[in-house]
C-alpha cells in the first residue's frame, strides 16, 4: 500500500512539473516581446527597401508597446543581413525585411551559406516596387531601342548601375543583353538611390531602379525607357514594358518579412498577425504611396508558395538564357 502510494506521489510529481513547463511555455510565447524588436534590412539608408521596412516598423511599433528597431546591413545584394540574422538567436526579437529576389535569384547566381527555401520562415509580403530602365535626362537616348543601338555602336564601353549583382534590376538589363548580344559593364551598387546618383554624377550611361526613380522621372533627372513590370505603370502609361519591346521578363521582387525557420510557431503566428494589422495603418500606406511603392499582402502560407513557384521558373529562366547551367545555392 506504501509503494503504492509512493508510485502515485512520484507520477503526481511529474504530471505537474509537466503542467507548469507547458504552462511556462505558453506563457513565454504570450509575453513575446518583452524587450525591443529589431529589424534588419539588407540595403542602403534611403532606397525603397529601406524606407517601407521603416514606415512597417513604425507601424508595428504602434501596436506592439516595444520599439521596433531598424539596422541596415548592406552587401551581397541583401544576403550579408539575412546571414547575420540566422547568427542571431532564433526567438523572435530579429527579423529581417527582404526583397523576394535575393532568396530566388541571387542565390542562384551566387553561393550563399543558406538554403534559401528552407532556412526561413516567411512571415509576410507586403510591397511591390516599381522598377525602371533610365537614362539621364539629357540623354540623346530616347528609346530602349536607342540605347540597344548606342550599345551596339559602342561595344564594351557603356555602364549600367543596378541594386546589386543577382538583382532583379540586374536580370532585367541581362535579359536584353543576351537577346541583343550587347557587351556592356555591369557596376553594382548597394542600393537604388546610390546607383540613381551614379548615374545623375555621370558615372555610368543607363541604370536599371526601383521606386527611387519616379521622382527622378517626375522631376525630368532621368528619362524612362521600359518599365519592369507586367503591366503599364498607370503613373506612366505611355512607357511600354519590356514584354512590349520583345524581352521576356517581368518584376519578381516583391519585399517581405522573415524570420529563421526553426522560430517557434506561436511566437511566428504573433508576429504575421501583428505585421498584417501594421499593413492597414493610414500612415503605413500614405509612406507607401509617397516613395512610390505597391502594397501587396501575401501571409506566410502564400509567400512560402509563391517562393517555391518563382525559384522554379526563374531557375528554367537563367538556365534557358545561358546564364547559369545549375543554380549556384541548392534551394533545400
Amino acid at each position: 500500500m506504501n509503494r503504492k502510494c509512493i508510485l502515485l506521489t512520484i507520477l503526481a510529481v511529474f504530471v505537474m512539473i509537466g503542467s507548469s513547463i507547458e504552462i511556462g511555455a505558453g506563457a513565454a510565447h504570450a509575453a513575446w516581446p518583452e524587450r525591443p524588436v529589431t529589424l534588419l534590412v539588407g540595403f542602403a539608408p534611403g532606397g525603397s527597401m529601406d524606407l517601407s521596412a521603416r514606415a512597417l516598423a513604425a507601424s508595428a511599433e504602434k501596436l506592439l508597446g516595444q520599439p521596433v528597431v531598424v539596422e541596415n546591413k548592406p552587401g551581397g545584394t541583401g544576403a550579408v543581413a539575412l546571414s547575420a540574422m540566422l547568427s542571431q538567436r532564433h526567438d523572435g526579437y530579429v527579423l529581417c525585411a527582404t526583397p523576394s529576389s535575393v532568396l530566388i535569384r541571387v542565390s542562384q547566381l551566387q553561393a550563399l551559406p543558406f538554403k534559401p527555401l528552407t532556412a526561413f520562415r516567411p512571415i509576410l509580403g507586403y510591397a511591390e516596387p516599381q522598377l525602371g530602365i533610365v537614362v539621364r535626362g539629357d540623354s540623346s537616348v530616347k528609346t530602349l531601342a536607342g540605347l540597344v543601338q548606342e550599345a551596339k555602336k559602342h561595344p564594351g564601353k557603356l555602364k549600367y548601375a543596378t541594386t546589386g549583382v543577382g538583382s532583379t534590376t540586374q536580370a532585367a538589363v541581362e535579359e536584353i543583353v543576351g537577346k541583343e548580344k550587347l557587351e556592356v559593364v555591369h557596376v553594382p551598387y548597394k542600393g537604388s538611390m546610390e546607383a540613381l546618383t551614379a548615374l545623375l554624377g555621370g558615372h555610368v550611361e543607363f541604370a536599371a531602379l526601383t521606386s527611387e526613380l519616379v521622382p527622378a522621372v517626375n522631376a525630368g533627372q532621368v528619362r524612362l525607357l521600359a518599365v519592369i513590370s507586367e503591366k503599364r505603370s498607370p503613373k506612366y502609361p505611355d512607357v511600354p514594358t519590356l514584354r512590349e519591346q520583345g524581352y521576356d521578363f517581368a518584376n519578381d521582387a516583391v519585399f517581405a518579412v522573415v524570420a529563421p525557420a526553426d522560430l517557434d510557431p506561436a511566437v511566428a503566428a504573433k508576429i504575421e498577425q501583428l505585421l498584417t494589422a501594421a499593413t492597414k495603418d493610414p500612415d503605413y500606406l500614405k509612406t507607401l504611396d509617397r516613395i512610390n511603392m505597391v502594397p501587396v499582402l501575401y501571409d506566410g502560407r502564400a509567400f512560402s508558395a509563391f517562393l517555391r513557384e518563382q525559384w522554379k521558373v526563374i531557375n528554367r529562366h537563367l538556365m534557358t538564357a545561358g546564364v547559369i547551367k545549375e543554380a549556384a545555392t541548392q534551394p533545400e
